[in-house]
């Protein structure tokens, strides 16, 4: 028997006959893959023994999941977990009113957006659940078909990526709506931050002050959201008549202090190491600005510094850090509003909101002038 199901005990008190609890139970299993396509259930005999019930219920269950698309039960041969199982609540254990919210990782930067997120579900009393997907794409999808399978009304993802246009229901099956944040290559219900626009301000506004040679750090340029970033940044270069093929590019793998500061170390050993140098990522340019230090640089003497996107943490180091900052809380607010339009029928078209960014000075980039 599937050790999964081995230790699977009816509950009398859940509300669901035996039937639909055993349908429920496989159907969960199959929907987080602990269930894997082409794994076989346990015969119906041998089930319902260790469940100590009739053998029809367990063939009744068995008819169920055959019929909704999760297994193939052929006479003779048992019952198979089918590849292309349908995304659907299983069963709506979670209760009405509840969603999800999947964010790519734990980053300063989501707190306002959760705030603004939970301040319009306080409202409407609706529970907000919370998934960290830790950058992993497969994660992510993962916990989308957990979300559905557990009967959630809807989901906002934050800066997740391969996730499906939609819950990946037949069309007749009243999919459940997802809106994206932070996703600029959705299509379906999405609000993003004008991250081209946060790249060219950041560089022009380091050109502004003197500079010509303008380093980056940035997170994997595969992502949707950093590769915005960096256009921006590369069309600021060439209206300045920089030719990009000349820039000082170090990409590293994450968002986090420790990628910041290997990032530098990358520009600073090249043979003409940047005056200035634009990050993104406030966790990178807390690490771009520890190493500086570390090497004796003086901010903004020796290394001006520019970053996105805005968090506390930036304007509490020395030099406070100059960055780009976000709408994140106004990003919160609006998701949740258009979920919940979503989730209560009202099916508008498909939109995508381009949410302004703006340059918030502080001292690591230069002095300003008193105006």
């Amino acid at each position: 028997m599937a050790s999964d199901l081995s230790i699977f005990r009816l509950d009398p008190s859940s509300g669901l006959g035996i039937a639909a609890q055993i349908r429920a139970r496989v159907a969960l299993l199959i929907a987080d893959g602990q269930l894997s396509a082409g794994d076989r259930l346990p015969p119906v005999r041998e089930l319902a023994r260790h469940l100590g019930v009739n053998v029809n219920t367990v063939r009744a269950a068995y008819a169920k999941l055959h019929a909704d698309g999760f297994v193939r039960t052929r006479h003779g041969v048992g019952s198979e977990v089918l590849a292309n199982h349908p995304q659907r609540p299983v069963v709506g254990w979670l209760g009405s009113n509840v969603v999800g919210v999947l964010l790519g990782g734990l980053d300063a930067f989501y707190l306002p957006l959760l705030r603004g997120i939970e301040d319009v579900a306080a409202e409407q009393g609706t529970l907000v659940l919370i998934v960290d997907t830790r950058d992993s794409p497969t994660l992510a999808v993962a916990e989308v078909r957990r979300l559905i399978a557990r009967g959630v009304d809807g989901i906002i993802a934050v800066s997740n990526g391969d996730l499906p246009e939609t819950s990946g229901q037949p069309e007749d099956a009243a999919p459940t709506p997802i809106v994206y944040v932070d996703q600029p290559d959705k299509s379906g219900h999405s609000l993003v931050f004008d991250g081209h626009q946060a790249g060219y301000l950041a560089t022009r506004h380091l050109q502004e002050h003197g500079h010509r040679n303008i380093g980056i750090v940035t997170a994997p340029l595969a992502w949707p959201t950093v590769k915005d970033v960096y256009n921006g940044y590369v069309n600021a270069l060439e209206d300045d008549g920089v030719d990009p093929a000349t820039a000082s590019v170090a990409e590293v793998g994450e968002f986090s202090i420790a990628a910041g500061r290997l990032g530098l170390s990358q520009l600073l050993s090249m043979p003409t190491p940047p005056t200035a140098v634009f990050v993104s990522g406030v966790a990178n340019a807390l690490g771009v600005l520890r190493e500086a230090k570390s090497r004796g640089l003086a901010v903004p003497g020796d290394l001006a510094i520019v970053g996105y996107a805005d968090s506390p943490a930036a304007a509490l180091v020395e030099p406070p850090l100059t960055m780009i900052s976000a709408p994140a809380r106004q990003a919160g607010i609006q998701a949740m509003r258009t979920l919940d339009n979503l989730i209560r029928g009202k099916r508008a078209r498909p939109n995508r909101v381009v949410l302004k960014v703006e340059l918030t000075l502080r001292d690591s980039c230069g002095i300003h002038p008193i105006t």
